[in-house]
Protein backbone atom coordinates (compact mmCIF):
# COMPACT_ATOMS: atom_id res chain seq x y z
CA UNK A 1 0.00 0.00 0.00
CA UNK A 2 2.79 2.37 0.98
CA UNK A 3 4.73 1.60 -2.23
CA UNK A 4 1.56 2.27 -4.31
CA UNK A 5 1.10 5.67 -2.61
CA UNK A 6 4.75 6.59 -3.28
CA UNK A 7 4.41 5.62 -6.96
CA UNK A 8 1.19 7.65 -7.39
CA UNK A 9 2.81 10.58 -5.61
CA UNK A 10 5.76 10.67 -8.00
CA UNK A 11 3.52 10.22 -11.07
CA UNK A 12 1.31 13.14 -10.03
CA UNK A 13 4.23 15.36 -9.06
CA UNK A 14 6.40 14.68 -12.14
CA UNK A 15 4.84 17.47 -14.30
CA UNK A 16 5.39 19.94 -11.45
CA UNK A 17 9.02 18.81 -11.03
CA UNK A 18 9.62 19.16 -14.81
CA UNK A 19 8.18 22.70 -14.86
CA UNK A 20 10.18 23.59 -11.74
CA UNK A 21 13.37 22.40 -13.40
CA UNK A 22 12.69 24.19 -16.72
CA UNK A 23 11.59 27.56 -15.32
CA UNK A 24 13.45 27.80 -11.97
CA UNK A 25 16.38 25.41 -11.53
CA UNK A 26 17.81 25.42 -15.06
CA UNK A 27 17.84 29.27 -15.41
CA UNK A 28 19.59 29.56 -12.03
CA UNK A 29 22.22 26.94 -12.94
CA UNK A 30 22.71 28.49 -16.40
CA UNK A 31 23.14 31.97 -14.91
CA UNK A 32 25.66 30.56 -12.44
CA UNK A 33 27.63 29.02 -15.34
CA UNK A 34 27.47 32.18 -17.50
CA UNK A 35 28.93 34.13 -14.58
CA UNK A 36 32.23 32.37 -15.33
CA UNK A 37 32.18 33.27 -19.03
CA UNK A 38 32.74 36.22 -21.33
CA UNK A 39 29.68 36.44 -23.58
CA UNK A 40 28.12 39.20 -25.67
CA UNK A 41 24.84 37.33 -26.27
CA UNK A 42 25.64 36.51 -29.90
CA UNK A 43 28.90 34.55 -30.08
CA UNK A 44 29.80 31.43 -28.12
CA UNK A 45 30.56 32.01 -24.40
CA UNK A 46 34.25 31.84 -23.47
CA UNK A 47 35.15 30.45 -20.05
CA UNK A 48 37.15 33.05 -18.08
CA UNK A 49 37.00 31.61 -14.57
CA UNK A 50 36.69 34.26 -11.83
CA UNK A 51 37.53 37.17 -14.13
CA UNK A 52 34.00 38.66 -13.95
CA UNK A 53 34.08 38.59 -10.14
CA UNK A 54 37.52 40.27 -10.10
CA UNK A 55 36.21 42.98 -12.45
CA UNK A 56 33.20 43.43 -10.17
CA UNK A 57 35.41 44.17 -7.17
CA UNK A 58 37.08 47.05 -9.07
CA UNK A 59 33.91 48.44 -10.67
CA UNK A 60 32.73 51.77 -9.12
CA UNK A 61 29.21 51.21 -10.49
CA UNK A 62 29.02 47.88 -8.63
CA UNK A 63 29.96 49.44 -5.30
CA UNK A 64 27.59 52.37 -5.85
CA UNK A 65 24.81 49.86 -6.57
CA UNK A 66 25.65 47.83 -3.45
CA UNK A 67 25.69 51.01 -1.34
CA UNK A 68 22.32 52.12 -2.74
CA UNK A 69 20.79 48.67 -2.23
CA UNK A 70 22.04 48.60 1.36
CA UNK A 71 20.87 52.15 2.12
CA UNK A 72 17.40 51.56 0.65
CA UNK A 73 17.18 48.24 2.53
CA UNK A 74 18.02 49.57 6.01
CA UNK A 75 15.58 52.49 5.66
CA UNK A 76 12.77 50.66 3.88
CA UNK A 77 12.55 47.48 5.96
CA UNK A 78 11.86 48.97 9.44
CA UNK A 79 9.55 51.63 7.98
CA UNK A 80 7.43 49.23 5.93
CA UNK A 81 7.17 46.87 8.92
CA UNK A 82 6.18 49.54 11.45
CA UNK A 83 3.76 51.28 9.07
CA UNK A 84 2.15 47.97 8.12
CA UNK A 85 1.70 47.05 11.78
CA UNK A 86 0.34 50.51 12.61
CA UNK A 87 -2.17 50.50 9.73
CA UNK A 88 -3.23 46.95 10.59
CA UNK A 89 -3.90 47.86 14.24
CA UNK A 90 -5.86 50.93 13.10
CA UNK A 91 -7.90 49.11 10.47
CA UNK A 92 -8.57 46.18 12.83
CA UNK A 93 -10.30 48.54 15.25
CA UNK A 94 -14.05 48.41 14.52
CA UNK A 95 -14.53 51.83 16.14
CA UNK A 96 -12.61 53.56 13.32
CA UNK A 97 -15.01 55.51 11.08
CA UNK A 98 -14.69 54.73 7.35
CA UNK A 99 -12.61 51.64 8.02
CA UNK A 100 -13.41 49.99 4.68
CA UNK A 101 -12.55 53.15 2.74
CA UNK A 102 -9.24 53.41 4.59
CA UNK A 103 -8.50 49.76 3.80
CA UNK A 104 -9.04 50.49 0.12
CA UNK A 105 -6.69 53.48 0.24
CA UNK A 106 -3.95 51.52 2.01
CA UNK A 107 -4.25 48.66 -0.50
CA UNK A 108 -4.23 51.01 -3.51
CA UNK A 109 -0.48 50.89 -4.02
CA UNK A 110 -0.43 47.09 -3.83
CA UNK A 111 -2.99 46.54 -6.60
CA UNK A 112 -1.29 48.93 -9.04
CA UNK A 113 1.56 47.75 -11.30
CA UNK A 114 4.91 49.20 -10.26
CA UNK A 115 5.26 50.95 -13.60
CA UNK A 116 2.00 52.81 -12.88
CA UNK A 117 3.22 53.63 -9.37
CA UNK A 118 6.41 55.00 -10.89
CA UNK A 119 4.50 57.15 -13.39
CA UNK A 120 2.25 58.51 -10.61
CA UNK A 121 5.26 59.54 -8.53
CA UNK A 122 7.07 60.91 -11.57
CA UNK A 123 4.09 63.20 -12.25
CA UNK A 124 3.79 64.18 -8.57
CA UNK A 125 7.48 65.14 -8.45
CA UNK A 126 7.67 66.85 -11.83
CA UNK A 127 9.86 69.98 -11.37
CA UNK A 128 7.47 72.17 -13.41
CA UNK A 129 3.93 70.87 -12.94
CA UNK A 130 4.16 68.33 -10.08
CA UNK A 131 1.80 68.84 -7.16
CA UNK A 132 4.65 68.54 -4.63
CA UNK A 133 6.46 71.56 -6.08
CA UNK A 134 3.19 73.47 -6.45
CA UNK A 135 2.49 73.04 -2.73
CA UNK A 136 6.05 74.16 -1.91
CA UNK A 137 5.59 77.25 -4.09
CA UNK A 138 2.33 78.12 -2.27
CA UNK A 139 4.29 78.26 0.98
CA UNK A 140 7.02 80.40 -0.61
CA UNK A 141 9.59 77.67 -1.31
CA UNK A 142 11.55 77.01 -4.48
CA UNK A 143 10.61 74.05 -6.74
CA UNK A 144 13.22 71.33 -7.11
CA UNK A 145 13.95 68.47 -9.48
CA UNK A 146 13.67 65.87 -6.73
CA UNK A 147 14.53 62.79 -8.80
CA UNK A 148 17.33 64.51 -10.73
CA UNK A 149 18.95 65.76 -7.51
CA UNK A 150 21.44 63.15 -6.16
CA UNK A 151 20.83 64.37 -2.58
CA UNK A 152 17.06 63.65 -2.63
CA UNK A 153 16.43 61.08 -5.38
CA UNK A 154 17.01 57.96 -3.32
CA UNK A 155 14.58 59.09 -0.59
CA UNK A 156 11.75 59.30 -3.12
CA UNK A 157 12.65 55.81 -4.34
CA UNK A 158 12.11 54.66 -0.76
CA UNK A 159 8.83 56.60 -0.42
CA UNK A 160 7.51 55.21 -3.71
CA UNK A 161 8.50 51.67 -2.67
CA UNK A 162 6.76 52.12 0.68
CA UNK A 163 3.56 53.26 -1.02
CA UNK A 164 3.65 50.32 -3.42
CA UNK A 165 4.42 47.63 -0.81
CA UNK A 166 2.52 48.99 2.20
CA UNK A 167 -0.69 47.18 1.24
CA UNK A 168 1.01 43.78 1.43
CA UNK A 169 2.47 44.24 4.91
CA UNK A 170 -0.82 45.67 6.20
CA UNK A 171 -2.73 42.69 4.75
CA UNK A 172 -0.40 40.16 6.39
CA UNK A 173 -0.62 41.85 9.81
CA UNK A 174 -4.39 42.22 9.46
CA UNK A 175 -4.71 38.49 8.75
CA UNK A 176 -2.57 37.84 11.84
CA UNK A 177 -4.77 40.07 14.01
CA UNK A 178 -7.95 38.44 12.69
CA UNK A 179 -6.55 35.05 13.69
CA UNK A 180 -5.67 35.95 17.29
CA UNK A 181 -7.27 33.87 20.02
CA UNK A 182 -9.99 36.09 21.52
CA UNK A 183 -9.93 34.13 24.80
CA UNK A 184 -6.26 35.00 25.31
CA UNK A 185 -6.98 38.70 24.77
CA UNK A 186 -9.95 38.58 27.14
CA UNK A 187 -7.82 36.82 29.76
CA UNK A 188 -5.22 39.59 29.58
CA UNK A 189 -7.97 42.20 30.14
CA UNK A 190 -9.28 40.26 33.17
CA UNK A 191 -5.71 40.11 34.52
CA UNK A 192 -5.62 43.92 34.45
CA UNK A 193 -3.27 44.48 31.48
CA UNK A 194 -3.49 47.99 30.02
CA UNK A 195 -3.60 48.51 26.20
CA UNK A 196 0.22 48.88 25.92
CA UNK A 197 0.84 45.75 28.01
CA UNK A 198 -1.67 43.77 25.92
CA UNK A 199 0.11 44.88 22.75
CA UNK A 200 3.65 44.33 24.05
CA UNK A 201 3.23 41.04 25.90
CA UNK A 202 0.23 39.38 24.18
CA UNK A 203 -0.48 40.67 20.67
CA UNK A 204 3.11 41.21 19.47
CA UNK A 205 4.38 37.71 20.41
CA UNK A 206 1.32 36.15 18.75
CA UNK A 207 2.04 38.15 15.59
CA UNK A 208 5.58 36.77 15.28
CA UNK A 209 4.75 34.41 12.33
CA UNK A 210 3.18 37.34 10.44
CA UNK A 211 6.21 39.49 11.31
CA UNK A 212 8.62 36.91 9.87
CA UNK A 213 6.58 36.70 6.63
CA UNK A 214 6.57 40.51 6.34
CA UNK A 215 10.32 40.85 6.95
CA UNK A 216 11.19 38.01 4.55
CA UNK A 217 8.95 39.10 1.67
CA UNK A 218 9.76 42.80 2.10
CA UNK A 219 13.50 42.07 2.07
CA UNK A 220 13.21 40.06 -1.15
CA UNK A 221 11.07 42.79 -2.71
CA UNK A 222 13.41 45.65 -1.93
CA UNK A 223 16.64 43.79 -2.76
CA UNK A 224 15.45 43.23 -6.35
CA UNK A 225 13.75 46.61 -6.86
CA UNK A 226 14.22 47.79 -10.43
CA UNK A 227 11.08 48.85 -12.30
CA UNK A 228 10.16 51.69 -9.94
CA UNK A 229 13.65 53.24 -10.25
CA UNK A 230 13.64 52.73 -14.00
CA UNK A 231 10.28 54.49 -14.48
CA UNK A 232 11.05 57.30 -12.03
CA UNK A 233 14.21 58.01 -14.00
CA UNK A 234 12.15 58.52 -17.14
CA UNK A 235 12.82 55.14 -18.77
CA UNK A 236 16.29 56.17 -19.94
CA UNK A 237 19.70 55.21 -18.63
CA UNK A 238 19.56 55.60 -14.85
CA UNK A 239 22.16 58.04 -13.44
CA UNK A 240 24.98 56.32 -11.60
CA UNK A 241 23.99 57.74 -8.22
CA UNK A 242 20.64 55.87 -8.42
CA UNK A 243 21.91 52.52 -9.70
CA UNK A 244 21.03 49.32 -7.82
CA UNK A 245 22.17 45.77 -8.51
CA UNK A 246 19.00 44.77 -10.38
CA UNK A 247 19.37 47.79 -12.67
CA UNK A 248 23.09 47.14 -13.13
CA UNK A 249 22.26 43.65 -14.47
CA UNK A 250 19.92 45.23 -17.01
CA UNK A 251 22.49 47.89 -17.90
CA UNK A 252 25.35 45.42 -18.47
CA UNK A 253 23.16 43.21 -20.68
CA UNK A 254 21.32 45.71 -22.87
CA UNK A 255 23.69 48.70 -22.94
CA UNK A 256 27.13 47.06 -22.64
CA UNK A 257 26.32 43.57 -24.06
CA UNK A 258 28.27 41.98 -21.18
CA UNK A 259 26.00 39.01 -20.53
CA UNK A 260 28.65 37.06 -18.64
CA UNK A 261 29.44 39.97 -16.32
CA UNK A 262 25.70 40.58 -15.76
CA UNK A 263 25.26 36.87 -14.95
CA UNK A 264 27.98 37.15 -12.30
CA UNK A 265 26.15 40.11 -10.69
CA UNK A 266 22.85 38.22 -10.91
CA UNK A 267 24.46 35.22 -9.22
CA UNK A 268 25.68 37.40 -6.37
CA UNK A 269 22.24 38.99 -5.94
CA UNK A 270 20.52 35.59 -6.07
CA UNK A 271 22.84 34.17 -3.42
CA UNK A 272 22.22 37.19 -1.15
CA UNK A 273 18.42 36.90 -1.49
CA UNK A 274 18.58 33.11 -1.08
CA UNK A 275 20.70 33.24 2.09
CA UNK A 276 18.47 35.88 3.66
CA UNK A 277 15.29 34.00 2.73
CA UNK A 278 16.61 30.68 4.04
CA UNK A 279 17.56 32.28 7.35
CA UNK A 280 14.13 33.85 7.86
CA UNK A 281 12.24 30.75 6.69
CA UNK A 282 14.28 28.61 9.07
CA UNK A 283 13.24 30.88 11.92
CA UNK A 284 9.61 30.64 10.83
CA UNK A 285 9.74 26.83 10.75
CA UNK A 286 11.36 26.81 14.19
CA UNK A 287 8.59 29.07 15.51
CA UNK A 288 5.97 26.73 14.05
CA UNK A 289 7.78 23.78 15.65
CA UNK A 290 7.70 25.45 19.05
CA UNK A 291 3.99 26.24 18.67
CA UNK A 292 3.24 22.65 17.65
Amino acid sequence: MGRRINRDFFILMTPAFILLFIFIIYPILNTFYLGFTKWDGFTNPQFVGLENYKTMMNDPLFWTSVKNNFFIFIIFLPLVTLLGLGFALLLHNKAVVGRNVLRGLVMLGMVMPLTVVGIVWMLLLDPYSGIVNKIIEIFGGQPRAWIQDPSTAIYFIIIGSLWAWQGFTTTVFLAGLEGLDVEVLEASVIDGANPWQRFRYVILPLLKPALIVVVTMSSIYILKVFDLIYVLSGGESIPMYLSVLAYMIYYEIFYMLKWGYAAAIATLLTVAVFLFSIGMLKRMIEERGVEA
